[in-house]
């Protein structure tokens, strides 16, 4: 088997998982390999943000490493990595399908969200926007923003803004405001088939999974579900539940 690292920058303990990890991969007659389209699997060694960047490197099954971050993310921590990677040798894993969302608007090229979109204030005070779904008008915001997530980017912004928890295997498109300047204030969770188009009154920034564009006044954001999907490398059927659990308490 034939693995391509992809680490956090900074992060000392990354440098030392990564060696720790390409020991035991070459004991075990695995290569470590300098380039994503000649591996079989993509090891991402830091937190989500790590995690979420390996993915738009590479669409190789990626293998999560926690290097000392909170991480809904990464499915293996540092004590568990030797056990982890032998069993990723001997076959003894599964794969999980995440879904991605197809962002796209008049001035931006087509993205993949494998977190979340998001419409954002370019600075003080608020923005004005109206959000469509299936051609019907859904409501129109005066707020910071609004975040469209997957359910794994479920854990990351959305939450953070006061949006539910989803396991991250399911399927749905969750739209939470940021700030509202309303009683009305409540996250949606959409069926995944849904189209979102979001028009924007003010100048904007659009945020895909963290990389942010300008977007000018007038600006149409459509949102869908994307084609493509990120495979994660999973063994058996942790509890979403078990895990959320030792990483809220």
């Amino acid at each position: 088997m034939k693995f391509w690292f992809h680490i956090h920058p900074t992060r000392l303990e990354a440098v030392s998982l990564m060696k720790r990890a390409e020991a035991v991969i070459s004991s075990l007659g695995g290569e470590r390999v300098d380039h994503p389209m000649a591996a079989d699997f993509t090891c991402a060694i830091g937190g989500d943000g790590t995690v979420i960047a390996a993915s738009r490197l590479s669409r190789k099954p990626i293998i999560g490493i926690n290097a000392g971050t909170l991480g809904y993310l990464p499915k293996i921590e540092p004590e568990n990595l030797e056990e982890s990677l032998l069993r990723i040798m001997k076959g003894d894993y599964t794969l999980e399908n995440r879904m991605t969302l197809s962002v796209s608007c008049a001035n931006c090229p087509p993205q993949t969200a494998l977190n979340d979109a998001a419409i954002l204030t370019p600075g003080a005070g608020v923005i004005r926007f109206t959000v469509n779904v299936d051609g019907v008008k859904l409501m129109r915001y005066t707020a910071d923003g609004l975040i469209a997530a997957t359910p794994t980017g479920s854990t990351g912004y959305s939450l953070s803004a006061g949006g539910p928890i989803v396991d991250p295997t399911s399927q749905s498109i969750t739209l939470t405001p940021v700030a509202p300047h309303t009683l009305v204030n409540r996250a949606i969770i959409l069926s995944p088939e849904s189209h979102i188009s979001i028009e924007c009154e003010n100048r904007s920034i659009l945020s895909v999974d963290g990389n942010k564009k300008e977007v000018d006044e007038g600006a149409k954001i459509e949102i869908r579900r994307s084609e493509e999907t990120v495979q994660f490398v999973s063994f058996g059927r942790e509890s979403f539940i078990e895990r959320l659990r030792k990483k809220l308490s």
